[in-house]
């Protein structure tokens, strides 16, 4: 089982189960580490930044996705609730609870922006209706060699010590399949 507590209340309690799994996204090795402190990482963190635009940055029903940008990262332009979601950054970095985009890369989504439009379309920062930075659990393998790649896949693993097991990686679009998976790991054990 497991101690909580409510964080509203205060309250200390135990809930018992069968399994035990971790699933806390980029924050998957902060519960990990209270399980087995001297834990191999399994998450590699990946920070992505996104703004929102006026509409006419991209007309309904069109949308555009460039692979290679100015440095190498992909940058898409999509229209989205009468307005334009650009997005993405991509730099590792640890997860947060409070995020907040950087401005250097809210600059560089700009610029990049730029590119794109008629040169008679100024992009400017106040342009900007929004903007946010999440976090991807990008999945590492603790007995990899250093410096291997991490994976946009999930993985699933079971300590053999204490029985808890954890899910980590994934995407938005891979989440239900991540439950499915680690629901039939877990009713197997």
């Amino acid at each position: 089982g497991i101690k909580v507590r409510d964080n509203i209340s205060g309250e200390i309690f135990e809930v018992h189960a069968k399994a035990i799994v971790f699933a806390g996204g980029p924050f998957t090795d902060h519960l990990r580490r209270l399980e087995q402190p001297d834990c191999k990482p399994a998450v590699a963190g990946a920070a992505g930044t996104h703004i929102v635009l006026p509409g006419y940055y991209a007309p309904d029903g069109v949308g555009l996705l460039d692979m290679n940008t100015s440095d190498g990262r992909f940058l898409f332009f999509l229209p989205w609730q009468g307005s334009t979601i650009v997005g993405t950054t991509d730099r590792k970095g640890d997860a947060v609870s409070t995020p907040a985009p950087p401005e250097d890369e809210i600059k560089w989504l700009l610029s990049e922006v730029e590119k794109y439009l008629s040169p008679d379309i100024k992009v400017r920062r106040s342009d900007v209706l929004s903007a946010w930075q999440g976090f991807r659990p990008l999945a590492s393998d603790p007995n990899a060699p250093p410096g291997a790649p991490a994976s946009r896949d999930h993985v699933i693993s079971t300590n053999p010590e204490t029985g808890i097991t954890f899910i980590t990686g994934g995407k938005w679009t891979t989440y239900r399949e991540m439950a499915e998976d680690v629901i039939n790991r877990v009713i197997k054990l």
